[in-house]
């Protein structure tokens, strides 16, 4: 679509990211990306959610961990930037609990130093250990040494039945692991394909980054002589703008429900924020550099989103998982989850057999 230039520095919504030439190696790893640009602790999370999880949600995990002894250690798989690690930290603390508390994750994280502009919430992390680049099928614990294992929109992104098999090899008996996972037909799943349907519709379907590519390189050459407001009255400028602004009308008519326009102002605002910085020769260079990044970060959201579609899971799905347990002779339950009245999540928990 347009070449990939090399990253300096992208501004969006007041974040700052300067790309070093060891993330543009590991780029593709859209994941450790996004946990290190995000500045947000839990996954697609925006305002408040980004500093952790609330509501129904942290109430349910606040009643998982009431029946943990003083002294237990607690894993927290794909832990990401670390929420739910941190929210079972903060848990014990209040408690006067003794927790050893270990966050694991595939991915490339360092929650502390991602979250520094967060100081606040950079400190709760230094409590919690990060293991990153350690799959959840490779936990790096002892047999029988750990009381709980738990899990927030992660298990599922593994292979259900081995992971499960692993928490059981590490937790001691009597030990318990509690997962909540994509429900299928979960709103929040059902709003996510959506989401992918749209980027993906924008990003390979349509011209709207070559068109602002176009725009913006235009006027890194026509401002060498020309000032701003110059550039705006030519002819050049005109046509590429209507053909930006034309580009999103029609993508507008095509998706026009309200929850669509979230996903279509998302995107668009970025592409807007990115133009408008491109005033001069040197800020328009720099913006057509900008824009790049811009689409290889929703190029990850939209891959992000269509991995949870993927690891959301059916009633038949959750049974197979939980038979893995059942083999071992661990009790298993599972539940729907709702969040104000809404279908969420499904929660599942097993219980390592005491004679293990």
């Amino acid at each position: 679509m347009h070449s990939h230039a090399t990253y300096k520095q992208a501004t969006y919504k007041q974040a700052t990211y300067k790309i070093t030439t060891e993330e543009k190696k590991s780029y593709m790893n859209h994941w450790s990306q996004y946990w290190k640009l995000s500045k947000a602790v839990n996954s697609f999370a925006e305002g408040s959610s980004a500093s952790g999880y609330h509501g129904d949600v942290e109430a349910f995990w606040q009643n998982e961990l009431a029946d943990l002894p003083k002294d237990a250690v607690i894993v927290d798989i794909g832990t990401g930037n670390g929420a739910l690690a941190m929210l079972i930290s903060e848990a014990g603390k209040k408690g006067k609990k003794n927790w050893q508390v270990h966050g694991v994750d595939a991915a490339e994280i360092d929650p502390v130093k991602a979250l520094e502009s967060k100081p606040e919430v950079a400190e709760k992390l230094k409590a919690i250990t990060f293991h990153g680049n350690t799959d959840m099928t490779t936990l790096p614990f002892k047999d029988n040494s750990v009381d709980c294992v738990v899990s927030q929109f992660a298990l599922e992104y593994g292979d259900g039945p081995t992971v499960v098999k692993e928490a059981l090899r590490v937790l001691k008996p009597g030990g318990k692991l509690v997962a909540m996972v994509h429900h299928k037909k979960s709103e929040l799943v059902k709003d996510s394909a959506r989401g992918a349907e749209i980027f993906n519709h924008i990003l390979n379907k349509t011209p709207l980054f070559m068109q602002a590519d176009l725009l913006l390189r235009l006027g890194a050459l026509q401002m060498k002589n020309l000032s701003f407001a110059d550039w705006q009255k030519t002819q050049p400028f005109l046509a590429a703008t209507k053909t930006v602004e034309w580009i999103m009308h029609v993508v507008g008519e095509e998706f026009k429900s309200e929850s669509d326009r979230v996903w279509l102002n998302d995107a668009f605002a970025r592409v807007i924020d990115v133009i408008n910085t491109g005033r001069d020769e040197e800020t328009a260079a720099r913006a057509a550099d900008w824009l790049t990044m811009t689409y290889d970060m929703l190029q990850g959201h939209r891959q992000r989103l269509e991995d949870q579609l993927n690891a959301a899971q059916t009633e038949a799905a959750v049974k197979k998982v939980l038979k893995t347990a059942e083999k071992e002779s661990a009790e298993t339950t599972y539940n729907d989850f709702k969040t104000e009245d809404s279908l969420f999540a499904w929660t599942l928990r097993v219980v390592k057999s005491a004679d293990s």
